[in-house]
């Protein structure tokens, strides 16, 4: 798998819990559909105007669609298997805070550790 996790977090500017957060949301809930408001009162994410600039930036990496202000994620199957990987990473403890220690700390550093990042 190489860098290929490492690479999507980079290039896709997934670089805050707030975001990896978000597009776990939206991977495990494919079908829905919702206003930037409705997503900010429901995750607890951060206040709606966060919530608006989150989508804003995952939209200009391609990871999220809107539409009259519903938003939803990318239907692209590049994207579902990269998140699907970051879900089973977020699934395991010790490999989430080593994920999240990554994503937050410098996006531009983020290594690709198989030790940690294990795909089946």
């Amino acid at each position: 798998m190489e860098n290929k996790l490492a690479n999507f977090i980079r290039v896709k500017h997934i670089d805050s819990f707030q975001k990896l957060r978000f597009l776990l949301f939206l991977y495990q809930h494919p079908d829905e559909n919702e206003t930037a408001r409705a997503f900010a009162e429901r995750l607890y994410l951060g206040d709606v105007p966060l919530l608006e600039e989150i989508i804003i930036d995952l939209q200009k990496a391609g990871l999220v669609d809107c539409v009259a202000d519903h938003c939803t994620l990318h239907d692209e199957s590049d994207v579902r298997f990269c998140l699907g990987c970051l879900a089973r990473v977020f699934e395991d403890p010790l490999a989430r805070q080593k994920l999240l220690d990554q994503v937050g700390n410098n996006p531009s550093r983020v290594r690709y550790q198989e030790s940690v990042y294990e795909y089946h």
